[in-house]
């Protein structure tokens, strides 16, 4: 029986070796500022070798969440510069349109303002461009692959924000095609963002991971 438990734990450990644990750390209603804060506890937490960063649809969309685009520079790049100062390489994941009719069914149109909802979302994604490209970074360009699916359609999206099984599988699938085809053994995937990246729309605020999550369905591309 020694020689049995001895074989299973064996076998345990060759199963383990090379699995690639990817951490949801999705918070929702979050802007940059918000999530900048308790980056480096996430970083501290997760160890990753990865950071995939989704945010800034609350510094563009939720009224009150805005923030300007140097805030979210600022908020973008210091996080970037935790990351790769921890050893991580990290990938940053362009902002999608709203629908806008049902965007403006939940928050007022005047609040707004005189930037209309998809000029802020080009402000932002040209941020992301921006630090993406001076900290040497990967951009997953989901804006543009979402528009080039039908943008943010009943099929693709819960609310016309948060996205439905499928849009988070899309999503899940652009994120695993900026990732090493062969990843390194035994690593974590630190997937940080807002409620797009907790998984609102498949996931009720407050309860357990699910599968259809984008970091799950990630995580189930990397197996």
């Amino acid at each position: 029986m020694r020689g049995l438990s001895f074989l299973l734990t064996v076998l345990m450990a060759v199963m383990m070796h090379g699995q690639t644990r990817v951490v949801n750390a999705g918070f929702g209603g979050r802007n940059t500022a918000e999530l900048e804060k308790r980056f480096a506890h996430e970083l501290a937490e997760a160890k990753p070798a990865y950071v995939v960063l989704f945010t800034g649809t609350n510094d563009a969309l939720n009224d009150t969440k805005f923030l300007t685009p140097s805030q979210t520079r600022e908020n973008l790049t210091a996080m970037v510069r935790q990351a790769q100062a921890a050893g991580a390489s990290v990938v940053l994941v362009t902002v999608h349109d709203p629908d806008l009719t049902r965007l403006l069914k939940r928050h007022r149109p005047e609040a707004y303002g005189a930037v209309p909802p998809l000029e802020r979302v080009a402000q932002v994604n040209a941020v992301i461009e921006e630090v993406a490209g001076v900290h040497h970074a990967a951009v997953v360009p989901f804006h543009d692959i979402l528009q080039q699916a039908g943008g943010a359609s009943a099929e693709l999206s819960t609310d016309g924000v948060h996205l439905t099984v499928k849009g988070y599988g899309m999503l899940a699938a652009a994120v695993r095609a900026k990732l090493p085809q062969q990843m390194p053994p035994n690593v974590s995937i630190l997937c940080m963002g807002d409620s797009l990246t907790y998984g609102i729309g498949v996931r009720p605020d407050g309860t357990p991971e699910t599968a259809e999550t984008y970091p799950a369905q990630l995580s189930a591309l990397l197996r």
